[in-house]
């Protein structure tokens, strides 16, 4: 028709988001070999774990900050110029497994509740994107089991604790301190 070409093969159904996942060892060589290939190309052009540790200890910022520069600055800009390819694979099968259960996850709950209103932030917008959040993590744990990367996932058992304050931290004040 036209000259287009209709192969039903290629026309595949999207994958069910709540099948039972399993991260094969095959992806895991699979993903490992296209990260160390990725890795060999950006060292070979100047940007690879060595250089950013370099530019890191020799830029005289805050190595955290000088990290962040290097990761969010540094290595976009230079992909944008073409120096270095983009990262064929930035997420390992667990991780993106994870990632595709938990925005089904979320999707599905956006659709029993079309209350939400994304230009508010209100307290009961506020709720429902907690809630939406909760009802993606709890069902990427239920379809991944011990697989899920819980690294990327919003709540967690330990992330109440990791962002506690120290109310009462005194921070310790120089002589020398000039206030403005």
């Amino acid at each position: 028709m036209n000259g287009e070409k209709h192969d039903q093969a290629q026309q595949t159904e999207p994958a069910d988001p709540w099948a039972p996942v399993t991260v094969s060892a095959d992806d895991v060589a699979d993903h490992e070999q296209l990260h160390d290939a990725y890795q060999q190309t950006l060292t070979a052009a100047g940007y690879g774990e060595d250089q950013r540790a370099r530019y890191i200890t020799e830029s005289g910022m805050d190595p955290e900050y000088a990290a962040c520069v290097w990761d969010e600055e540094i290595m976009p800009a230079a992909e944008a110029a073409g120096a270095i390819p983009a990262n064929p694979s930035p997420f390992d099968p667990a991780e993106r497994a994870t990632l595709d259960a938990r925005d089904a996850a979320v999707d599905e709950f956006w659709r029993r509740h079309p209350e939400y209103d994304v230009f508010s932030n209100s307290e009961a917008n506020q709720t429902l994107f907690r809630q939406a959040m909760a009802h993606g993590d709890q069902r990427a744990r239920e379809v991944l089991g011990d697989q899920v990367a819980e690294h990327l996932l919003s709540g967690g058992p330990t992330e109440a604790a990791e962002h506690q304050v120290d109310e009462d931290l005194d921070p310790e004040v120089d002589e020398h301190d000039i206030d403005i």
